[in-house]
């Protein structure tokens, strides 16, 4: 299931280590289209249909924002089935949404800079401790004199005042 896609009652959706992930990404002249839930699911799908996305093994919304991705089955000998699999279940959130049964969590997915290169950080050049899990451990050990970690540190204590703001 989306990272940022809540099913409030009933059963979500299913994810298995043998699923392959349709990824939709957005970029900032998306984002004045996707004010509400019901645009964004149907922005989803509108991607899927005209192939503007990516299929990989891991979801990459786990690590990004500004990425949505949608589990599909492996099974598919084709990426045209993988895209219509990832489709039938974004027609599913789609219905879901519209039901006031699901909610995508829109503040979450856009309230970071988007991803560049590799490495996404946070407003302020502050890292987020689900973005970047390894930089927490690390504060939490001392430092070790390492500049390329000493950096991280950094980043990650100034993360953890705004954590706890936020909880």
């Amino acid at each position: 299931m989306s990272y940022y896609i809540t099913i409030h009652h009933g059963h979500g959706v299913d994810e298995s280590i043998l699923n392959k992930w349709v990824n939709i990404t957005f970029s900032k002249r998306d984002l004045f289209y996707l004010r509400t839930d019901g645009a964004l699911i149907c922005f989803i799908i509108e991607r899927i249909r005209e192939r503007k996305c990516t299929i990989t093994l891991e979801p990459k919304d786990r690590k990004s924002r500004w990425c949505i991705s949608i589990p599909a089955s492996r099974a598919h000998k084709s990426t045209r089935g993988v895209l219509d699999d990832a489709l039938q279940l974004a027609e599913w959130y789609k219905v879901q949404i519209l039901n006031g049964n699901a909610s995508i969590n829109r503040e979450l997915l856009f309230d970071r800079n988007p991803y560049h290169e590799g490495k996404e950080c946070c407003r302020e050049n502050v890292c987020d401790r689900m973005l970047h899990p390894e930089w927490w451990a690390k504060d939490t050990s001392g430092n070790t004199g390492d500049a390329t970690e000493g950096a991280g540190e950094d980043t990650g204590e100034g993360a953890g005042g705004d954590t706890s703001k936020d909880s």
